[in-house]
């Protein structure tokens, strides 16, 4: 669908996706509280659409998802940092059913060791932490296959280290596709990252994990889950925090800072001021008084 409209204004793209739907300008606007006259200005590029709230309605609307109307990219160039295999190539990793139960990895692959691939997936965030977007996405699937072989063919606490690298490689994946626009993508990817990682029970990768989620959904727009999710993944993460290390506290920190912003793309004020404050220790979450 982006392929069609990529080049559109995204008023232009809101008339296209209105012609596809069957939609008069007279009923689309209607739908979201508006006059024809307004939604023919802003197909026409005579006024700017600019609030994210409106852009939000036409999307559920017209059905698509708010990438669509904003026209995210999802083309990473391809430069000598990234070579010729980018976004495709990655899309076709986490597609690969071998990944799935009981099917299982390569069967005669020798497995990576773990230090190797705590190396490697740390130099790969690093490159990320830099910026080095075509780079890492270039390298991300090798580095899945691999990781993937490693966690089916290692045993005991190697085995649970491989699950954990695999995890955090995955959650990689997501957080990149994300930043591409890919956010469908970036789902598989953070799910894949869980099923990974629940073995383990590792609270640390998994909020990590479930931190990825949560920009998935705030990226296309489901900014109500994104809140739900994040009052749900501080309640899993709760009963670890006793003694939890800084790197937990940070997980469970930035998982409220990602919440608030989808409470705020919502329109949601006293979530967004009160998120944090609603979660204690043994109690359900309550909502922001609307």
């Amino acid at each position: 669908m982006r392929g069609r409209t990529s080049n559109l204004t995204i008023g232009e793209r809101v008339g296209w996706y209105r012609y596809r739907r069957g939609l008069s300008q007279e009923v689309l606007a209607g739908l979201i509280g508006r006059t024809a006259d307004w939604l023919g200005k802003i197909e026409n590029n005579r006024i700017e659409l600019d609030r994210l709230s409106v852009i939000k309605s036409l999307a559920e609307v017209l059905d698509v998802s708010l990438g669509d109307l904003l026209g995210e990219p999802s083309l990473l160039d391809w430069t000598g940092d990234s070579g010729t295999a980018t976004v495709p190539a990655l899309r076709a990793a986490l597609m690969d059913y071998r990944a799935l139960g009981p099917f299982g990895s390569d069967r005669d692959a020798v497995p990576t060791s773990v230090a190797v691939l705590r190396k490697e997936v740390g130099a790969l965030w690093d490159a990320y932490q830099c910026s080095r977007f075509g780079y890492v996405t270039g390298r991300l699937p090798e580095l899945l296959h691999r990781t993937q072989v490693a966690a089916d063919h290692h045993d005991g606490d190697d085995q649970d280290q491989a699950r954990r690298l695999l995890g955090l490689a995955y959650q990689l994946a997501a957080t990149q596709l994300t930043k591409l626009g890919e956010s469908e993508l970036a789902w598989i990817a953070a799910d894949r990252g869980l099923a990974a990682v629940r073995p383990t029970g590792d609270p640390l990768v998994t909020g990590s994990l479930f931190r990825s989620v949560g920009h998935a959904l705030h990226a296309t727009g489901r900014y109500t889950e994104a809140v739900r999710l994040t009052e749900d993944a501080a309640g899993y993460l709760e009963p670890h925090l006793t003694h939890a290390t800084p790197a937990l506290l940070s997980v469970y920190g930035t998982l409220f800072l990602s919440g608030s912003m989808a409470a705020a793309r919502s329109n949601d004020a006293p979530t967004t001021r009160t998120l944090p404050c609603h979660r204690r220790p043994g109690r359900r979450p309550t909502r922001g008084r609307r």
